[in-house]
């Protein structure tokens, strides 16, 4: 039953995400004088769909809902060349960006808002102070009880969770730590891990901020921003090699990890509803980044391919072919799909233990 009631909640988190992405486009599309051809909710075969028809016989944007409750479109018709000033191909590239990107900033937006409506929820958060300090502490006289961390090797720290990780990313180097102390920034340089067989620095940070509605929402802009930097940290493990495509989770993933958030037997309904905000935050900007990266069939590669079209049209007063563009749009969105098809089966084999 919970594995059940797990796919309904991750399908409500990924609908909502991808309707708010699809709605930006075609908000700024109709700012923009653009003409959706149709805005579809779900994939695959149409069970719904309404259109309106104008006196003289135009027809309006297609709405439609579709049987499969994963992904959706809002059809511009960007792959194709038309005569028709409302067509995307024949607006000025700045309303092409504003279009294309319009899907991210309501990703982005979606996200701010799962993360206020969790700090509104709850009247403390931790953040990295320090509580106490160890006995033969190396570090006496530079850091003292109710110092703050501001960053860790640059790393910008905005709350506990940060502390965390960027300590565990650099666990076998120095470390340069910012505190901060009477509202006063100070630094301490070739930090190490000294004590109990290298494992600590001597001092236990942990300290509770009580939460007013001006600090939810700095909150809740900071976690924006911070997990937009985890994701770019993750593409860049996995361009290292520090991580592998076999890291990565897909939605059988994520159906996981709502199932241990609601199976959860300590958790109360409180709990397991903020862990849920968490997790559809995250999702809802990983979603935003991913889609403004510069791949082809990605938001992000269409906006490169607009600054091609505009050089070419420099060079040769032409731009790309629209049928070139949509042949490589197309061919990506191939190699992206057996990405996903390779994600999936990864997430079955950790499903089964294998």
């Amino acid at each position: 039953m919970s594995g059940f009631i797990s796919a309904v909640i991750l399908l409500l988190i990924l609908g909502v995400l991808i309707t708010v992405h699809e709605l930006g486009h075609y908000l700024a599309a109709r700012l923009c004088g653009v003409r959706v051809r149709e805005f579809a909710i779900g994939m695959g075969p149409v069970f719904f769909k309404r259109q309106k028809t104008t006196e003289g016989g135009a027809e309006g944007t297609k709405f439609s809902l579709r049987v499969f409750p994963i992904g959706g479109f809002c059809d511009l018709g960007e792959d194709e060349a038309s005569d028709d000033p409302s067509h995307f191909r024949n607006k000025k590239i700045w309303q092409k960006i504003f279009i294309l990107i319009s899907g991210a900033l309501m990703n982005f937006l979606a996200g701010f808002l799962f993360f206020l409506i969790l700090y509104l929820s709850v009247s403390h958060v931790a953040m990295p102070d320090v509580y106490k300090l160890e006995p033969d502490f190396p570090y006496a006289g530079q850091i003292q009880v109710g110092d703050r961390f501001h960053s860790i090797n640059g790393r910008r720290i905005y709350n506990l969770s940060d502390f965390h990780i960027f300590l565990d990313r650099n666990a076998d180097k120095p470390y340069t730590f910012v505190l901060e102390r009477d509202g006063q920034k100070f630094t301490v340089e070739g930090a190490t891990r000294q004590l109990e067989g290298g494992t600590k620095f001597g001092f236990t940070v942990v300290a509770y901020e009580e939460l007013t509605v001006p600090r939810a929402l700095w909150h809740a802009a900071a976690s924006t921003v911070d997990f937009v930097r985890l994701v770019w940290l993750t593409l860049g493990d996995l361009i290292s090699g520090a991580a592998g495509a076999g890291d990565l989770i897909g939605p059988v993933g994520m159906g996981g990890v709502v199932n241990e958030i609601i199976s959860e037997e300590e958790s109360g309904v409180g709990d397991m509803f903020r862990q849920l905000l968490q997790l559809a935050g995250l999702v809802a900007v990983n979603l935003a980044v991913v889609n403004l990266l510069p791949i082809p069939a990605l938001d992000g590669g269409r906006i490169v391919f607009l600054f091609i079209s505009a050089f070419l049209m420099l060079v040769r007063k032409k731009p790309l072919d629209a049928k070139i563009e949509g042949y490589i749009h197309g061919t990506v969105m191939v190699m992206l799909f057996a990405l996903m098809v390779f994600i999936f089966y990864n997430d079955i084999r950790r499903l089964i233990g294998l």
